[in-house]
């Protein structure tokens, strides 16, 4: 289910998870009838407004973009980046099937192809924890960039992580740091760019 991508190790996203229908089927059976309303509370943590422009990091089949996109309609949009082609792709048709506002494209939190302030909030959710360590600094440091000044950021994913991103969500310079619990297993992150 998951691999390393990228070929040589120093070009490598970290580890990528590279079948959706497997990954759809793994989460309905890890998070029997909880999964969606716990998106939607990440969505509202995330402060998302109509017209809001988001980015969703590690998209993966766009749980949380589609919740995110709930919150920014109508005249906003959501683009999700997974370095996984077959899971954008899977993302991509499905929204396309249900009429959503969201875009997807192939891409890493360290390296998001898009001009400084892009973007009104960043999300992201069980997706940090897959970066290669040592570019996890340089990921935040991305997220930081592509966020307009007060824009927002929202970081989930299990507790051994989230306590280990909290430190470098702060180091990028981020303000106004909170964090939290989702139940069942999400502890998150909220911060703001100055």
């Amino acid at each position: 289910m998951t691999g390393t991508a990228g070929g040589a190790e120093g070009n490598s996203p970290g580890i990528v998870i590279d079948h959706p229908r497997r990954y759809e089927l793994f989460s309905s059976l890890a998070l029997p009838g909880v999964r969606r309303r716990m998106f939607a509370r990440l969505a509202e943590l995330a402060g998302t407004r109509p017209g809001d422009r988001v980015l969703d990091i590690g998209c993966g089949t766009g749980a949380l973009t589609r919740a995110v996109a709930a919150t920014v309609a109508p005249g906003g949009g959501v683009l999700g980046i997974d370095p996984s082609s077959r899971m954008v792709g899977y993302a991509r048709d499905r929204a396309r099937r249900r009429g959503e506002n969201s875009e997807f494209a192939v891409g890493t939190a360290q390296g998001i192809d898009v001009p400084d302030g892009s973007f009104d909030a960043v999300v992201t959710s069980f997706a940090v924890h897959h970066v290669r360590k040592d570019e996890r600094e340089r990921a935040f440091a991305e997220m930081f960039r592509v966020l307009r000044p007060g824009g927002r950021l929202m970081v989930a994913d299990f507790r051994g992580p989230a306590e280990r991103h909290l430190e470098m969500v702060s180091a990028a310079g981020f303000a106004d740091l909170a964090r939290g619990r989702v139940r069942p297993v999400a502890h998150w992150i909220t911060a703001v760019r100055p």
